[in-house]
């Protein structure tokens, strides 16, 4: 493969590569020969630690249940110093573009290595760099090609994202709903709780909305101080030992 791709390669390719699996699944294997089954991409994480969560993979003979770590090339994996996170401790494979040297956990176990430069077709190379050459920073990257689509097929696709847009919204109220018996209010406040998560934290602030008894959130309601230390209860922010005064009361 071409050094012109690789110096104009991005980590969010990889990312893509692999989590829509634009690769020939059945002829994978680690730079070391062994063969690579991808039973489960895992869950792309676009926070803090590893890549994906809870990938299933089975590598030889040995299935594995871990995470997913990407980088451009192998070396990365010690420029970003994850051989002393912890939490990348159960990375199960190391999805690479080049393979510049091997790579160990904290313990000192080998992480497979599966290099992604053997596999990527020359088409999606191609398609990826013109994107990019042509992209200008005002612009989606594709945005401009949207005239080329058929003008009925476009309202008719757009009008179809909307519908389903509105139908996962309302399916969200309706099942929290029925959770809540038909109690709208406190619907509304799982729902405000989501939102104040965001994309990034929204599942996990719903999950500790849900996990509330709210008939104690409407007691506490006008107290500032005794609802931040409700939330921040179930949320597991409160140490049980600490010197900060706002923790101890």
């Amino acid at each position: 493969m071409s050094n012109f791709y690789f110096s104009g390669m991005r980590e969010d390719l990889l990312h893509f590569v692999w989590k829509y699996q634009k690769l020939p699944l059945s002829s994978l294997q680690t730079t070391d020969g062994e063969t690579v089954l991808v039973k489960k991409v895992g869950i792309h994480n676009h926070g803090e630690g590893p890549d994906f969560f809870n990938a299933r993979l089975l590598v030889g003979a040995q299935e594995w249940a871990g995470n997913v770590e990407l980088h451009l090339k192998s070396s990365d994996w010690y420029a970003h110093a994850h051989e002393s996170d912890s939490k990348y401790d159960n990375v199960v494979l190391h999805v690479v573009w080049e393979d510049d040297m091997s790579v160990f956990r904290k313990d000192g176990t080998q992480i497979p290595t599966l290099a992604l430069k053997n596999y990527i077709s020359q088409e999606l190379l191609d398609s990826y760099q013109k994107l990019f050459k042509n992209a200008r920073k005002t612009d989606i990257n594709c945005g401009r090609h949207i005239v080329e689509i058929d003008h009925l097929l476009l309202g008719s696709w757009m009008d179809r994202l909307f519908f389903e847009r509105l139908e996962q919204k309302s399916d969200l109220v309706f099942e929290l709903l029925d959770d809540s018996k038909n109690d709208w209010e406190k619907a509304l406040f799982v729902l405000l709780m989501k939102s104040f998560g965001s994309n990034l934290n929204g599942d996990a602030f719903v999950c500790i909305a849900k996990a509330l008894d709210f008939s104690i959130v409407r007691k506490v309601a006008q107290d500032a101080f005794q609802l931040e230390a409700l939330l921040l209860g179930m949320a597991g922010l409160l140490p049980e030992v600490s010197d900060d005064e706002y923790v101890d009361r």
